[in-house]
C-alpha cells in the first residue's frame, strides 16, 4: 500500500478546502499489478495507472489520494467508501456497479502471442499447443476450456513470458499491456516472437463510486480524462511501459 500524496499537500489541500480546486478529496484505488502500479522500479516509474490517475487529478486541480491495493480490495474498498475512484474495465457489471466517467484507453487488447513461426489468426490454430495462462485470468472464455488446447497454468504476465522466451511453450496469453511491458522489460525485439494475435477488444475507464463524491468533482474528472486523452497523454504515458519495438 502506497499513498502518492505527501503532508504538504495534505495541508494544502486543508487550508485552501473553501477554493472550488480543492473542495473535495478524491480518494483512488489502484490494482497493485504492474505495470499498472510498481515497486521500486530502477527507472524511478511509478506504474501506468498511478501515472494516469496523478495526470488526472493535476489536470482537475484536484487534491487526491493513491492506494495501491490487489483487486479484490479495489472492489471492496470502492463499495464500502473507503476509496472514490479507480482505472479499471469497463464492463455490464461495472456499468450497473460504479459511475463510469469518462474512457482512458479504448483499445485494452487481450492478446496471444505466439513463438516465432507459429502462425495465430483465429484460436483453432493453437489446437495441440501449449498456451501459457495466468491462473484465474480466462475463466469462462472459450480457451480456458477448448480441450485441444494445452494450458499451461502461471503465477503471473512474467512467469508466462520466461516460458516462451525458453522455448517451453507455443504461445502466452494475456492483456497487451501486461505482456508487452514483461517483453520490454526482457529486452525481447519483435523477430524474437511470432504473430501478436487480438483475442478479445475492451475499453479502461475512470470509474467512480456512487453517491460519494459531489457531481462538481465528477465533471471536473470526467473533463480532465477527455481532455488528456484527446491530447495524446495516456497514448504517450504507455510508450514509457512497453518499447517501441511493441507499440
Amino acid at each position: 500500500m502506497r499513498p502518492n500524496f505527501s503532508l504538504t499537500a495534505l495541508l494544502s489541500a486543508m487550508l485552501l478546502s473553501n477554493s472550488p480546486a480543492f473542495a473535495e478529496l478524491v480518494r483512488y484505488a489502484t490494482i497493485d499489478y504492474a505495470p499498472y502500479a510498481l515497486h521500486d522500479d530502477p527507472q524511478g516509474r511509478l506504474g501506468l495507472f498511478v501515472d494516469i490517475n496523478t495526470a488526472i487529478a493535476d489536470r482537475a486541480e484536484l487534491a487526491y489520494t493513491d492506494t495501491l491495493l490487489p483487486i479484490s480490495r479495489v472492489i471492496k474498498n470502492l463499495e464500502h467508501d473507503v476509496s472514490d475512484c479507480g482505472v479499471f474495465l469497463l464492463t455490464s457489471i461495472s456499468k450497473e456497479a460504479y459511475i463510469p466517467v469518462a474512457k482512458i484507453l479504448d483499445r485494452f487488447d487481450t492478446i496471444i502471442i505466439s513463438r516465432p513461426g507459429l502462425k495465430i489468426s483465429q484460436e483453432a490454430d493453437l489446437s495441440n499447443q501449449r498456451l501459457a495462462i495466468p491462473r484465474g485470468s480466462f475463466e469462462g472464455s472459450s480457451i480456458a476450456t477448448d480441450p485441444n488446447i494445452d494450458r499451461v497454468l502461471t503465477n503471473s504476465a512474467e512467469q508466462s513470458v520466461h516460458l516462451l522466451k525458453a522455448g517451453r511453450v507455443d504461445a502466452v496469453a494475456g492483456t497487451s499491456l501486461n505482456i508487452l511491458y514483461q517483453l520490454s522489460l526482457e529486452g525481447m525485439s519483435r523477430n524474437e516472437i511470432g504473430d501478436i494475435f487480438t483475442y478479445e477488444r475492451q475499453e479502461v475507464w475512470l470509474q467512480c463510486a456512487k453517491n460519494q463524491l459531489s457531481d462538481e468533482t465528477i465533471t471536473k474528472l470526467r473533463q480532465a480524462t477527455d481532455a488528456l486523452r484527446l491530447e495524446g497523454v495516456f497514448d504517450a504515458l504507455i510508450k514509457r511501459y512497453i518499447s517501441e519495438a511493441f507499440s
